[in-house]
């Protein structure tokens, strides 16, 4: 299958809690310890903890039952798509507070003017799939060309964001330190920052991606992450590489004769999951899903998976066939019950090392 590439993510520093190496059985008595119930996050009555596995256990598709296979995989997912997507919203509520006071609408108001996002009843947490947030079209256009860091501004990629100025008053000019963070949130999400920078446009790169969705294409694509390339490469959406250095990929076995292309390799899941939305969200590819994904925001409506799944025939050389199969393993496994799910307000990672394929 072919994935284009996607540049490298920024990441996010979150407190940690490191366990240790632990199998496919040890696994789920961890998450059962941690109230981890995929029935009790389906139906809201509990948020989903800060658990990042780096890596998916050696033995999980040695296991015999299919559904503890399937739970496993799950439980290990869904905390790192929500983690994404909670990234991607902090950047993007920043940028629609900055684009509003540019327009002249004070913050109180555009919050009000915004749908509040569906939260299970039952539930504490951050919401990270069911967002309404509208994205006005307009063209708001400002100069936020990139210069040299400002004393104690991070460059881009480190771990520490240029941090938010005050609340912007409406109509003011953009300020110097939020001109360069605009800048290099544009260069991320693959716009030129040298450019003068269409809020609206940057807006529709930097969104979410419904749960459901990343969920079963990382399950279609690793087979509920049991393939050779998630299990020695993390790699669970199917993103090639063309890279020369070996580390940068796995070679398939059944690969045509001139192909140079490979799996691409990640240091954990959590990369893995990163690139994958950077990919939905900058590539021309999935112009016809940022387009389809900002039309529903126009309108107030949460994102629809089975509707955004129209518009990535170009995600597999299968085309359709691919987007059947995806809409298929989403209803067979009622993945879709997952889309309102949210993140425990605990800032505390667990952070859990898995026994892996050698």
């Amino acid at each position: 299958m072919t994935r284009p590439a996607a540049p490298a993510v920024a990441q996010v520093q979150q407190p940690v809690t490191v366990q240790p190496k632990l199998d496919a059985q040890n696994l789920l008595a961890l998450f059962k310890e941690k109230n981890f119930t995929l029935d009790e996050v389906r139906t809201g009555e509990r948020p989903v903890p800060r658990i990042v596995l780096a890596g998916l256990p050696r033995d999980l598709g040695k296991m015999d039952s299919v559904d503890d296979r399937k739970q496993i995989f799950v439980n290990t997912m869904l905390p790192l798509v929500l983690l994404v997507n909670e990234e991607i919203e902090r950047d993007r509520a920043r940028l629609m507070a900055l684009r509003d006071s540019m327009k002249g609408v004070p913050a109180d108001a555009a919050t009000r003017a915004a749908p509040a996002p569906a939260t299970p009843s039952n539930a504490t947490g951050s919401n990270s799939a069911g967002s309404n947030s509208n994205t006005p079209t307009g063209g708001t256009v400002v100069t936020a060309a990139l210069r040299p860091a400002a004393p104690g501004v991070a460059p881009h990629g480190a771990t520490d964001p240029v941090p938010a100025t005050a609340a912007p008053t409406p109509g003011a000019a953009m300020s110097p330190l939020d001109q360069v963070w605009v800048a290099r949130l544009a260069a991320r999400y693959g716009m030129d920052p040298t450019r003068k920078i269409d809020l609206d446009a940057l807006l529709r790169r930097v969104d979410v991606v419904p749960v459901s969705m990343a969920l079963a294409q990382a399950a279609e694509e690793s087979g509920w992450g049991t393939s050779r390339f998630a299990q020695h490469g993390n790699a669970l959406f199917g993103q090639l590489t063309w890279s020369e250095e070996e580390k940068e990929g796995i070679t398939p076995r059944n690969r045509h004769p001139g192909d140079t292309s490979r799996f691409r390799k990640f240091e954990d899941l959590l990369e893995c999951v990163r690139v994958y939305m950077q990919n939905l969200n900058t590539h021309d590819a999935y112009a016809q899903f940022r387009a389809t994904r900002a039309s529903l925001r126009r309108q107030g409506k949460p994102l629809d998976t089975m509707l955004l799944l129209n518009t990535l025939d170009k995600y597999s050389e299968l085309g359709p066939v691919y987007v059947k199969a995806v809409r298929s393993l989403i209803r067979t496994n009622n993945l879709r019950d997952f889309d309102q799910a949210v993140l425990h307000d605990e800032p505390q990672q667990i952070v859990v090392q898995v026994k892996r394929a050698s």
